[in-house]
């Protein structure tokens, strides 16, 4: 992939006194452009972007922070929402109203940490880069997938790191919603608390209704 920001944004050329609340709408705007041209909505004033098939709904919200400082620290908060369009249309025949959530940042953000003794954390952002900790008061070892992005100095090598964060992440669920082996893998990675959430909500009711044979280990 390759992606050069529009010839006149501030992403090309900015300072320590350039406002934050300026380079966090170029982002989006730069994120509402790559996705705009993959066939997706991007709303500006509140930003977000949206896909929809016959299936899904994907929402993808950004928010930013108070905490943000000039010359510093420019946050992006990455919020995704994916809904089942067939599990409302299921709940519809049943005169059952639903917006069919089924996965949020909650499930897309997390995993289970195998061979970590309990306590342990790694914490891994969208350019990679892995912080890893210990809480022996925390009982789950996990992987918690950083949804949080310094915008400052952010070059195209980022933002194109930033895509493929958001693709792996969230966006891989456009093909494997209709995959049970790559559903499988998901679940048998996440944390016991997070699957057994997630299979008693309206994830589980749509599994069973896109493959009733399929049984959670």
């Amino acid at each position: 992939m390759i992606w050069k920001f529009k010839e006149h944004s501030i992403l090309n050329k900015y300072n320590e006194e350039t406002p934050c609340k300026e380079i966090f709408q170029a982002v989006c705007d730069e994120i509402g452009s790559y996705y705009t041209q993959k066939g997706w909505k991007y709303a500006r004033s509140r930003p977000k972007i949206t896909f929809k098939n016959s299936e899904l709904k994907i929402e993808i919200s950004f928010w930013s922070s108070g905490s943000n400082t000039p010359g510093e620290f420019v946050n992006l908060e990455i919020l995704p929402n994916i809904s089942s369009l067939e599990l409302v249309k299921h709940y519809k025949s049943q005169d059952v109203k639903s917006k069919g959530y089924i996965l949020s940042f909650t499930d897309l953000f997390t995993e289970r940490l195998d061979n970590k003794p309990n306590g342990s954390k790694i914490i891994i952002n969208a350019f990679g880069e892995k912080i890893e900790t210990i809480n022996e008061h925390r009982p789950t070892p996990e992987i918690k997938y950083n949804k949080n992005v310094n915008l400052y100095g952010l070059s195209e090598n980022d933002f194109i790191k930033l895509i493929e964060f958001i693709e792996s992440r969230v966006n891989i669920w456009i093909e494997r919603i209709n995959d049970i082996d790559q559903i499988d893998t998901f679940l048998n990675k996440l944390t016991d608390v997070t699957k057994q959430n997630l299979i008693q909500k309206d994830f589980g009711k749509l599994i069973k209704l896109k493959f009733p044979s399929y049984e959670v280990n």
